[in-house]
C-alpha cells in the first residue's frame, strides 16, 4: 500500500472516530427533543381540559404500558412554592402505589405503596408532596423533581367504588 492510501485510511478512521464520539450526543439530543414534545403535548392537554397543577387527580385510561387490570390516577404537581396534600382511600386491591415522576418520566426514590402507607381505620390516607420533608407520615420528598407528575396505581382492585373515587388534591402552605 502506498503512503497516499495510508493517509486516506487514517482520515477515514478519524472521521469514523468523530462520528462514533458524536452519536451518543446526537441520540441524547433526539431523546431530549422527544421529552420536550411529550411535555408540551401534556401541558396542552391539561390546559384544554382545565386541569391546573396541585388541584386535581384525573383518571388515565390509555397510554404506553397501560394495563386494563389497573386503574391509574394522575396528579400534576408543582411544589416549587407550596406543598401538595392528597387525600383518599387505599382500596382493597392486589397492589396500590403513589409514585412521583420527574420531567423525563423517571420515578423518584421517595414513594408510597400499600406496604408503607399509613392509613386510618377506614383506609383513608393523607399524603404530602414536599421539597422540605418534616417527618410527617406519608410524606413524599419531591426535591429531586419539584414539578412533575404523580401516578396512583391500583392493580386489580376488589372494591371498584373505592378505586374509582378520585383522591382530593390541594396546595397547602409551608410552615
Amino acid at each position: 500500500m502506498s503512503a497516499k492510501a495510508y493517509r486516506r485510511l487514517g482520515m477515514l478512521g478519524l472521521h469514523l472516530a468523530v462520528i462514533i464520539l458524536l452519536l451518543p450526543g446526537i441520540y441524547y439530543g433526539l431523546c431530549l427533543i422527544r421529552v420536550y414534545q411529550v411535555h408540551r403535548l401534556t401541558q396542552e392537554r391539561l390546559h384544554a381540559e382545565g386541569v391546573a397543577p396541585n388541584t386535581a387527580a384525573f383518571l388515565v385510561t390509555e397510554g404506553r404500558g397501560f394495563n386494563p387490570g389497573n386503574l391509574y390516577w394522575a396528579v400534576v404537581y408543582d411544589c416549587r412554592e407550596t406543598d401538595v396534600e392528597i387525600t383518599g382511600i387505599v382500596p382493597k386491591a392486589r397492589y396500590w402505589s403513589m409514585v412521583p415522576y420527574d420531567f423525563h418520566t423517571l420515578p423518584l426514590d421517595s414513594y408510597l405503596f400499600d406496604g408503607n402507607v399509613v392509613t386510618e381505620q377506614d383506609g383513608r390516607y393523607t399524603a404530602y408532596l414536599t421539597t422540605r420533608p418534616k417527618g410527617r407520615p406519608n410524606e413524599i420528598d419531591v426535591s429531586a423533581a419539584p414539578a412533575g407528575g404523580l401516578v396512583i396505581r391500583i392493580s386489580f382492585p376488589e372494591d371498584a367504588a373505592a378505586a374509582n373515587a378520585a383522591p382530593s388534591v390541594r396546595p397547602i402552605g409551608r410552615d
